[in-house]
């Protein structure tokens, strides 16, 4: 909706700003810690832009988000549950003769998870429900475009996560049968007796780099490239191959084509190089705790390939 004689603009926006999944076999020496992670991830965003002047534009919204499928296995057990939660962006966009900048702010997002228990041989095939919280970090983002001549868009951006919030998962579980035997569980490997699962996280604040150009090379057509460094939140005395993260680089290039005046398609491919991580700090406590078999090897990447059609009605 744009209303051009307010200065009024408002948006509606679905996306997935969160989301993982791992899965190991049963057979690895960390398959009592983890085999299946996975957190799926619907946001909807809600927008109201207001235009103070042709250079300068602010804005504000509401974010829902569905965290609607959580699991959280082992060959201990398998949690899986689902949560909402509500958030808050605020932006402010000024545009220069050359050059455009942009800086945003995304809140937190407190998540509340509900689901159930299963426990594995170890725990008898116990069932119970389960609970436990996340909080999804807040986000400032730093934005600036360079237009030196017509054909050329060059960019910067600078993105500081807050992953701090992500300081440890406790699960709480209903049935006093189950807790009992979780602490059994516990006593028997010299764990802390909680009658609970706690995973510590302590995930670090990082501030990611990226830099893109645009080069518009007719009058409907453009090539695009870019590069991201993204450093790991995760540090190695807490690692866990649930969430086997390193230092990221990203190596991107896309193309665009307008169909015609109402009509663009995108095209798009990266590259994501996950840096080696020799994993050694592992520890093996409290006593008895497989942890240090999490130590070892681990390397990755991925490729991924994006189309996009844009109708302007």
């Amino acid at each position: 909706y744009n209303d051009p004689g307010t200065g009024l603009t408002a948006s509606l926006g679905i996306n997935s700003p969160f989301g993982l999944e791992t899965e190991w076999p049963t057979t690895t020496p960390f398959a009592s810690k983890a085999t299946l992670s996975r957190i799926n991830m619907v946001n909807i965003n809600g927008n109201v832009t207001f235009k103070i002047s042709d250079r300068l534009a602010i804005a504000a919204g509401v974010s829902y988000g569905s965290v609607y499928q959580v699991d959280l296995n082992s060959t201990v057990q398998t949690l899986s549950g689902d949560g909402t939660g509500w958030g808050g962006n605020a932006a402010l966009f000024y545009k220069g003769d050359s050059f455009n900048f942009g800086v945003s702010y995304r809140s937190s997002m407190s998540v509340d998870i509900d689901g159930s228990a299963v426990g594995g041989a170890l725990l008898g095939g116990l069932t119970t429900t389960a609970t436990t919280n996340v909080t999804l970090p807040d986000q400032v983002n730093v934005g600036l475009a360079w237009m030196p001549n017509d054909a050329w868009t060059l960019s910067v951006d600078v993105d500081w996560v807050n992953w701090t919030t992500f300081d440890s998962i406790d699960i709480q579980y209903a049935s006093a049968i189950y807790r009992g035997a979780v602490s059994l569980l516990q006593a028997a490997v010299g764990a802390p007796v909680t009658g609970a699962t706690n995973l510590p996280q302590n995930w670090d604040a990082t501030v990611a780099f990226r830099v893109g150009a645009e080069w518009r090379y007719s009058s409907n057509m453009r090539a695009r490239f870019g590069y991201t460094f993204d450093p790991t939140p995760v540090s190695d005395p807490t690692f866990t191959p649930a969430i086997p993260d390193s230092d990221r680089h990203l190596f991107a290039v896309g193309y665009g084509y307008d169909m015609d005046a109402n009509t663009t398609i995108d095209l798009a491919y990266m590259f994501t190089y996950f840096t080696d991580r020799s994993q050694t700090q592992s520890p093996l406590a409290p006593p008895g705790a497989p942890e240090a078999l999490k130590n070892g090897e681990y390397s990755a990447s991925a490729h991924i390939i994006g189309i996009s059609v844009a109708h302007r009605f």
